[in-house]
């Protein structure tokens, strides 16, 4: 990988999507829920990437393409399916030098994310956690508008949302970016139907397999098409 490619793709990231409503740029914005001084927190979230990006550029075979960051995960740690737990529980899992928390109250209770905690409690399993490369089909986090109606559940940027159509067209250029960073070329596997139909929409991109999203009910399965799919191939 040459460091303009690197830094390329960190570039992609914190210039983010057109102009969308309701989408937060973990690289490039900050509110009040980042602890202090906010403003150096996606500075912090920049950083976290690349040193996860660094640790797999010469070691990746395969990516797992999910849907897009949660307000728990890729929000605060600035890395596809990886909450602050991880940072904290798994530090030798997610890159070789310590990467940092950025959330409000994380010395008190570090953000946590299921979905994450299933999928990197299968990558320990599988002992091989720099082949394995995670990231979405729309890499910012998406989020329900804040209507001042919380009857339909969470909105505002501490909610999730689908991304749209659009939304996940204009991420095929941070995936483009980031496959340039690593010296091998990956297998591709969806978590999820919205990874799969992204992967057909884009073009070029062959999907090496399907594999259940671990939320809603989907953990077991996610688990044993990981091992039978992923881990077989490490």
């Amino acid at each position: 990988m040459s460091p303009t490619a690197l830094r390329e793709f960190i570039a992609t990231l914190e210039k983010g999507p057109a102009d969308r409503p309701c989408v937060f740029n973990p690289w490039r914005d900050q509110d009040e829920r980042d602890r202090a001084p906010r403003r150096e927190m996606p500075r912090i979230r920049r950083e976290n990437m690349e040193g996860y990006i660094e640790a797999r550029r010469g070691h990746a075979r395969v990516m797992l393409l999910g849907e897009a960051p949660s307000h728990r995960g890729c929000r605060f740690t600035g890395i596809a399916f990886c909450s602050e737990a991880e940072l904290v529980h798994k530090p030798d899992l997610v890159a070789r030098r310590n990467l940092t928390l950025t959330s409000r109250d994380a010395a008190a209770k570090p953000q946590r994310e299921r979905s994450a905690a299933v999928i990197w409690s299968e990558i320990e399993r599988a002992g091989h956690p720099f082949e394995i490369v995670l990231w979405n089909a729309f890499p910012w986090h998406p989020y329900r508008a804040d209507i001042g109606d919380a009857s339909d559940g969470p909105c505002g940027p501490s909610s999730n949302r689908k991304p749209r159509l659009g939304e996940v067209a204009e991420g095929r250029r941070a995936f483009d970016a980031l496959l340039r960073c690593f010296t091998h070329q990956l297998e591709i596997f969806a978590v999820g139907k919205v990874a799969e139909d992204a992967l057909a929409r884009w073009g070029g991109a062959e999907c090496a397999g399907y594999i259940r999203h671990p939320a809603q009910g989907g953990e077991q399965l996610f688990r044993s098409q990981f091992r039978s799919q992923v881990a077989a191939r490490l």
